[in-house]
């Protein structure tokens, strides 16, 4: 059985359709993102800004064998870059290109992506076409991308080709495409991993409920649903078999807390401090009723409670709100969805045959699903999931917001298409249009009365409107309580009247967009739009629906210039020369309000913008949230030791106030040789145009960078050697001030003691960096006797080691870096990240093998095949 069948199918799918819908969704992203086309410009990311996707670790197509992340910290396993569409487009377009146009294509793609579905799915023309623009504007998916997290509009996109492919087909073309199911499964769990994984569940339930409802014996049916989901989830694992080891890699494996049996309360704070507050789901439907981007101006910064911190209403600690995404979905998207809910729940004259109402029905109850998860930590649904097998490794709830709004998109398409059956295609005659399913000709018969089902849709519909009018008067008059809500959350006066005045005005727009789409939709019912005006229907749809959410979408988008935004200064100059020799830190204490202003423009855009633009290596982490189990431990015992930290660390230089503050510093850290001193002092000054605050050299700048003399340098060779296989002993042995670092490793592996004598060497010989990238470090050492070269870059069991060419053995040293036994004399020593890459060969098959598919897919049908969902009599190989 087709999944959809229609007794009256009236689809035309030419190549002129999905041109018409491509080229609609071409017109309306680059009218939105019409800032990209500018030389200067590229799209704000807050995920993966130019800077970061410039660096020389994620650089393809090295980057989809291995990364090692090298700016932050003292290194880092960084996985694998995904092997998929975004890593394509990466590869292809270069950081520039790709920063002005990766988010403008995931949208396009994601509504090109819903109208091949509802293709799949035999929806009329109009519903196809308005149902990818919906998907494609859904701000959900569209902030997603603005804000950076560009994979989720491609993961969900996969996945709606999952569903294309799960849609129909007969005879070998069913199984073929089931496989390519599996397949877009796997796409999605690359793309997006914990999004992916998300929507493959949601894959799995709908092939379980095809099963179940379709016809013939339950048994057959089931066993024959048993053998398609295991073929999907064979074929996603073959795609996602790269993804999957690297979040097990990177993610789940050696990280702090990620430990089954380590669901704390203060983990389950960190798994859903970004949860969706019920009150705010209203958001839905009005999209700035709290606001938009925490930076939107003119009153329209976010001021609801998403990302608020646990416990912030005691302690008002950490963020009291965050959010980077929206989950408007546009007001005739929800009320024709709700449409299409009422007439599938209708036992008599509903709009959908009875397989479509089945469908209806499954789509109905993934809504529901997914809005009581989204609550979280709100709502008591969330911690039964949580209870599941690494479902704790999963963080923030308000993701299933996007599988809400996924099946709301499929809901609404189906609306259009009822509406379409039952009020504008009955009427019209002839064959199909481009639009409409039918030809414009003139209609057979008038158009039938109003039933007692539409009047009351149109009665309850003008209800509603009026009900929201009234609902927005008297939100207008608590205009004064809600201005003293925000004013008890952290705003100042005006910005909290702002706020309120943007809030109030977001309702009315509501009530506008709400009065306007009822009224369409009441002439639809009525019977207006038929023969030569059938079009005009899908044309004013498809009218409110855009703007509305090309307006509700339009604060979502930044555009930067990167020229200004990453222009240089004489202090990145400073340390851009031969950045791997050191690190520098920014301390975290209090130096007053001025050096704090400094504090976060150094967190915010010299580490996550300039640095990684410039290839610097900072000890700061710019994101971290979750921690290697190694890592936590070694600051947890060195924390309370900057000077001991910085030394082991290769920190070399420090940011502080100019002045007597380097003397300060000898004072209090290293009184007994005082190795702080002032190299560079600077001034902040503002930009060319305002926007971007830049450094300068000035002697009584109130700045500088200051150079630490006692910081372990990036490579050293040590005469003295000590085994220390117990690692919380290497950590207390590290943090005692009576231990000479610049003497002694102290290293993991056990290895032949060194020679007295030589041990007490003075001089045990030199060692420089003579090539440095971040998997593939050259150096020339000159051992005076037997010693140990540490290198303080992280230890990592995929690094390999050769001495002169021969492979070495790789040591653990000083608990958390890495280093090799050398003998006396001159040696090229080289360091090579080289993690197994099996599960790249295992994920570039699984692609051959879809291309395969498709080729398959593609080969003329024979002449006695008829296709699944053909109209009754339609000629063999139509």
């Amino acid at each position: 059985m087709a999944l959809n069948p229609s007794s009256k199918p009236s689809t035309d799918f030419s190549s002129r359709n999905a041109l018409l819908v491509l080229g609609c969704l071409l017109v309306v992203v680059l009218a939105l993102f019409h800032n990209s086309l500018h030389p200067d410009k590229v799209v704000f990311s807050n995920d993966g800004p130019l800077g970061a996707i410039s660096t020389r670790s994620i650089a393809p197509p090295a980057s989809f064998q291995s990364m090692w992340m090298d700016l932050n910290w003292v290194g880092a396993n960084g996985g694998t870059y995904p092997t998929g569409i975004t890593g394509l487009l990466f590869w292809l377009l270069g950081p520039l290109y790709f920063a002005k146009f990766y988010a403008p294509f995931s949208v396009i793609f994601l509504g090109f992506s819903a109208w091949l579905l509802f293709r799949s799915l035999k929806l009329t023309p109009a519903a196809c076409a308005l149902g990818g623009l919906a998907a494609a504007l859904n701000s959900t998916f569209f902030s997603a991308a603005c804000w950076g997290v560009v994979t989720h509009p491609i993961t969900i996109g996969v996945n709606y080709l999952a569903l294309a492919a799960l849609a129909n087909g007969t005879g070998w073309r069913a199984w073929v495409k089931v496989a390519l199911a599996g397949l877009a499964v796997g796409l999605g769990v690359t793309e997006g991993a914990d999004i992916g994984a998300i929507f493959s569940l949601q894959v799995a339930a709908f092939v379980i409920y095809q099963a179940f409802t379709r016809e013939g014996p339950l048994m057959k049916q089931l066993s024959r649903g048993a053998i398609r989901l295991g073929l999907v989830a064979v074929f996603a694992v073959f795609f996602a078999a790269q993804m999957l080891t690297t979040l097990i890699g990177t993610q789940i494996k050696g990280v702090a807390g990620a430990q089954e049996d380590q669901r704390t309360e203060e983990r389950w704070d960190w798994a859903t401090q970004w949860s969706l507050p019920k009150k705010e789901m209203l958001s839905v439907i009005i999209p700035g009723l709290f606001g938009y981007r925490m930076d939107t101006p003119d009153g329209g910064n976010y001021w609801g409670t998403i990302g608020r911190q646990p416990g912030w209403e005691t302690h008002h600690q950490g963020f009291a709100r965050y959010s980077g995404g929206g989950v408007y979905a546009g007001v005739a998207v929800a009320v024709v969805a709700f449409w299409a809910l009422l007439q599938a729940f209708r036992r008599k004259d509903s709009a959908f045959t009875p397989a479509q109402r089945r469908l209806l029905w499954f789509w109905a109850a993934v809504l529901v699903a997914a809005l009581l998860l989204a609550f979280g930590r709100h709502a008591p649904f969330y911690g039964l999931l949580y209870k599941l097998p690494y479902f704790s490794t999963i963080r923030n709830p308000a993701k299933f917001m996007h599988v809400f709004n996924w099946a709301l998109v499929v809901v609404f398409a189906y609306g259009v298409h009822g509406l379409w059956q039952s009020y504008v295609e009955r009427a019209t005659a002839k064959a199909p249009g481009l639009l409409t399913g039918k030809k414009n000709g003139a209609p057979s018969a008038p158009p039938p009365a109003p039933s007692g089902f539409d009047k009351k849709w149109i009665i309850g519909s003008y209800a509603a409107v009026a009900a929201c009018l009234l609902g927005w008067l008297i939100y207008a008059s608590s205009r004064n309580a809600v201005e003293a809500y925000m004013m008890e959350n952290g705003f100042d006066a005006s910005g909290a009247r702002a706020m309120a005045g943007h809030s109030l005005g977001e309702v009315g727009l509501f009530f506008v967009f709400l009065a306007v789409t009822v009224t369409v939709l009441a002439f639809i019912v009525k019977g207006c739009f038929t023969g030569t005006r059938a079009r005009w229907a899908a044309i004013l749809l498809g009218l409110v629906l855009v703007v509305d959410l090309a307006r509700a979408n339009t604060p979502w988008i930044l555009h930067l210039n990167y020229r200004e935004k990453y222009a240089s200064n004489p202090v990145v100059d400073f340390l851009r020369e031969q950045p791997f020799e050191h690190r520098v830190v920014t301390p975290r204490f209090s130096l007053g309000q001025q050096f704090q202003f400094f504090q976060q423009l150094y967190h915010v855009e010299w580490m996550q913008h300039l640095f990684q633009f410039y290839n610097i290596q900072s000890v700061d982490v710019v994101q971290e949230s979750r921690v290697a189990a190694d890592n936590a431990a070694y600051r947890q015992v060195l924390s309370t030791n900057l000077v001991r930290l910085w030394q082991l660390t290769n920190t070399r230089y420090v940011f502080g106030l100019a002045g007597e503050f380097a003397n300060a510093l000898n004072q209090q850290l290293d009184p007994a040789q005082r190795r702080f001193q002032q190299r560079l002092a600077f001034s902040l000054e503002r930009g060319p145009t305002g926007e971007t605050v830049v450094a300068r050299t000035n002697a009584t700048g109130p700045f500088a960078l200051i150079e630490y003399g006692g910081a372990l340098p990036r490579a050293k060779l040590f005469a003295s050697w000590q085994t220390s296989t117990n690692d919380s002993a290497t950590l207390q042995k590290l943090a005692e001030p009576a231990f000479d670092l610049w003497q002694t490793v102290l290293v993991a592996e056990d290895i032949a003691p060194p020679n007295p004598a030589s041990a007490t060497n003075q001089s045990p010989g030199t060692v420089v960096i003579t090539s440095y990238a971040p998997k593939h470090l050259v150096l020339r050492a000159n051992a005076a006797a037997p010693s140990v070269l540490l290198l303080n870059d992280k230890h990592d069991p995929n690094w390999h080691v050769t001495v002169d060419g021969q492979p070495a053995r790789l040591l653990r040293c000083n608990y958390l870096m890495r280093g090799v036994a050398l003998p006396a004399g001159e040696h090229t020593v080289e360091f090579r990240f080289k993690p197994p890459v099996k599960s790249l060969y295992v994920t570039l098959a699984a692609i051959a093998v879809g291309i395969l598919l498709l080729g398959l897919l593609l080969l003329p049908r024979p002449a006695t095949e008829t296709p699944a969902g053909a109209p009754p009599g339609a000629p063999p190989g139509a």
